[in-house]
């Protein structure tokens, strides 16, 4: 019984595990701040270098950004203008 329950958490650790990896934000830059024992965290959703170093400075000097490797860049804007349709040509028959 002991095993099955070990099994079972292991299981559910290792399915939801993944999904925290997604989680990390949409910005393109992250802050990593040491919080202490060795421990580290990340805060993904900085939009630019600027906003991430003055968030990692207040955590002290072993904070820093790096750049977000699962940011796929910013949704484009819908274009305000209609592309011009072709001109038909007549056919003189």
């Amino acid at each position: 019984m002991h095993k099955a329950v070990m099994l079972a958490a292991a299981a559910t650790l290792l399915l939801l595990g993944p999904k925290g990896a997604f989680a990390y934000g949409n910005g393109p830059w992250c802050a990593v701040i040491s919080v202490g024992g060795g421990f580290v965290s990340e805060n993904c959703s900085m939009p630019s270098f600027e906003v991430c170093r003055q968030e990692a400075s207040h955590f002290g000097p072993t904070s820093f950004c790096r750049q977000n490797g699962y940011f796929r860049g910013y949704a484009p804007e819908p274009s305000r203008h209609r592309a011009k349709k072709p001109k038909r040509k007549h056919r003189a028959q």
